[in-house]
């Protein structure tokens, strides 16, 4: 009887370990298939990047990361993603979510090897933003200052012509003027002689 329950014990034990040893089997086997699936994510986003097309690559990379979760495994996914957004053949790129993808990689990944070279793109992308900006700002001042320009020599039209009309008022009224002197001059004339024939005819 003792030997009996003894037995039982030890295949109750058997029994537990082997249960412990398929539980982390399956545990490992199951982790094995996502490091696998996510390993061919990654590889087909990296095909489709290097062939041109962004968007599939963007997908595959986002595909990469949900499978990661929150494991450590996500952080080439992002810097990958971050790289999408960045490059300069993809018509949709978009430095700000760049950035934000590269912030991620150094928040979320700190550790990550990949996390030096993200602070390295956040750098580089926030100096081609500041450039970006002030040459928006030249493009404007350059604009504003053509305007202004513009603006002068239309003044300066008007003044000419204003002055131009101004000539001519003043041309008229001197030869109005002329022509004033001129009829008073007659008109002195012709008294002068009127009064030369009465002084004539009282004579």
């Amino acid at each position: 009887m003792g030997r009996e329950s003894g037995r039982a014990g030890k295949h109750l034990c058997v029994c537990l370990a082997l249960l412990v040893v398929l539980s982390s089997g399956c545990s490992l086997l199951r982790d094995w298939r996502e490091q696998r699936q996510i390993r061919d994510s990654m590889l087909q986003g990296h095909s489709l990047f290097v062939a041109g097309d962004y968007d599939g690559a963007f997908a595959k990379y986002r595909e990469a990361l949900v499978l990661a979760g929150d494991h450590s495994s996500g952080d080439a996914a992002v810097y990958n993603i971050g790289l999408i957004y960045a490059h300069p053949s993809n018509p949709k790129r978009d430095h700000r979510k760049a950035i934000e993808a590269f912030n991620k990689v150094i928040g979320d990944y700190a550790q990550s090897p990949w996390a030096e070279q993200a602070r390295m793109w956040v750098g580089l992308l926030q100096q081609v933003e500041i450039s970006k900006q002030e040459a928006e700002r030249t493009r404007e001042a350059m604009e504003q200052s053509k305007q202004d320009v513009e603006k002068s020599r239309e003044d300066a039209e008007k003044f000419r012509l204003a002055a131009e009309k101004s000539k001519q008022e003043v041309d008229r009224t001197r030869q109005e003027m002329e022509k004033s002197r001129q009829a008073l001059e007659r008109a002195n004339q012709i008294d002068l002689e009127i009064e030369q024939k009465k002084r004539d005819r009282g004579k």
